[in-house]
């Protein structure tokens, strides 16, 4: 949920926007510039990366726990690392479970492309084919007009209907519903309830496929077509799609670990700042756009069996890098961000070209063309969007590092 910034909102929200996303490239300038990361060669990858990810995490507070998986595209580097604490006296480890938020919406993504190959559904179909118009009436009523009929799967997928976000948007009370989350974690939400705060008390502002605006909203109901095309729970379309084949035996979706009654291992705690805000992420409301528990290594097996041709066809993959400017650094296509940063900017901070999707508690899982790497983990902090690739930024730079001393010992032998 709420990575970097959403776009569209209002005018005022797209040049804070604007002003954030300017600040951001700058911020991370001046941090690079700073402290140059520069790794020297070791000899040992695998020790080099638990170097750097010790060096990110002793300067990096408040970070209180990080993780980080590489695992290069022909299997020759699968490494992972993580740093801090899981939750008071327990050491975070590698297998530690994390809460993947955003990045979540990449497998709800990956389900629709599915469904769409299985020609139970197609892309161009409205929403309205499948959900019950009480769920959805009226949810997208812009300058008088109903749009709602005509609001399809792939404008869904893309973020450009104008339904608004139900997650971080402001209602008549003047607060969002994560602010709500925080002030009374303890009380339960459905996605029903979610996708009925965007219908009866936010409004959309701009007529569908105008603009690109980041909305968890759109994830839920495309949760919701999932359920009603297939006739199971979600959870149950994830195991059966991607967590059983993958062999992903420490995936699942918040409240439904498995196997059924087991004990779930707890995953790593979430700070905003200084406040853990852990208990905010079983509140019920996270769901296809942010409620899969997972490890690192495991949302790597994903990513590379996704661009492998292993989940869907090629040209199914294709169409969701179909990208559109967000939010500068970051474009969004079906369910997928792509990165990137000024060139002058990424020559300094080592951050290359990326696709994949990030997520609202430090999240993250990308992969690199440039290197043929796929990087996931998380730095567990709500606040601190540029931390998870800064992270990203050092581990490439390392494993660069020594690729390259390593072919300079092997060229001089």
């Amino acid at each position: 949920m709420g990575v970097l910034a959403s776009s569209g909102v209002s005018r005022s929200k797209r040049a804070a926007m604007a002003l954030l996303c300017a600040a951001t490239i700058a911020v991370v300038t001046w941090s690079v510039v700073r402290w140059a990361y520069r790794p020297a060669p070791t000899g040992d990858l695998h020790h080099a990366l638990d170097r750097t990810l010790a060096d990110f995490f002793q300067s990096n507070r408040p970070v209180r726990n990080c993780v980080i998986s590489v695992m290069s595209g022909d299997g020759s580097l699968v490494w992972s690392g993580a740093a801090g604490s899981a939750r008071e006296n327990v050491a975070m480890t590698s297998d530690t479970p994390i809460y993947i938020a955003s990045v979540t919406k990449l497998y709800t993504a990956t389900a629709v492309m599915r469904l769409a190959e299985q020609r139970r559904l197609t892309l161009d179909d409205p929403m309205a084919k499948y959900l019950p118009k009480e769920l959805i009436d009226k949810i997208q009523v812009y300058q008088g007009r109903d749009y709602t009929n005509a609001i399809t799967l792939r404008g869904l997928l893309a973020h450009r209907t104008g339904i608004p976000d139900y997650y971080s948007e402001k209602a008549g009370d003047g607060k969002s519903l994560f602010e709500l989350f925080v002030e009374d974690p303890g009380r339960s939400w459905t996605p029903e309830q979610t996708i009925a705060r965007a219908r009866d008390e936010l409004k959309p502002a701009f007529a569908p496929d105008t603009q690109t605006s980041y909305s968890d909203t759109y994830y839920q109901l495309l949760g919701k077509v999932i359920e009603r095309v297939t006739g199971k729970p979600l959870e149950v379309v994830f195991e059966e799609f991607f967590f059983e084949p993958l062999g992903l035996r420490h995936t699942w979706m918040v409240g439904h670990c498995r196997p059924s009654g087991a004990l779930c291992p707890l995953p790593a705690q979430v700070f905003l700042a200084d406040r853990d805000v852990t208990a905010t992420r079983s509140n019920g409301a996270y769901w296809a756009d942010g409620g899969i528990v997972s490890t690192a290594a495991e949302m790597n097996v994903f990513l590379k069996a996704l661009r492998e041709g292993g989940l869907i066809r090629q040209e199914s993959l294709d169409e969701m890098h179909e990208w559109k400017p967000m939010s500068r650094p970051l474009e969004y296509g079906y369910g997928t961000m792509r990165f990137e940063l000024p060139w002058p900017v990424r020559a300094l901070t080592g951050i290359p070209v990326l696709w994949g999707h990030s997520g609202s508690t430090g999240s993250f899982l990308y992969y690199s063309q440039d290197f043929d790497l796929y990087v996931a983990g998380t730095t567990d902090q709500i606040d601190g969007k540029m931390k998870p690739f800064l992270l990203i930024g050092r581990a490439i730079q390392t494993v660069n590092a020594e690729s390259r001393s390593s072919g300079a010992r092997r060229s001089g032998d």
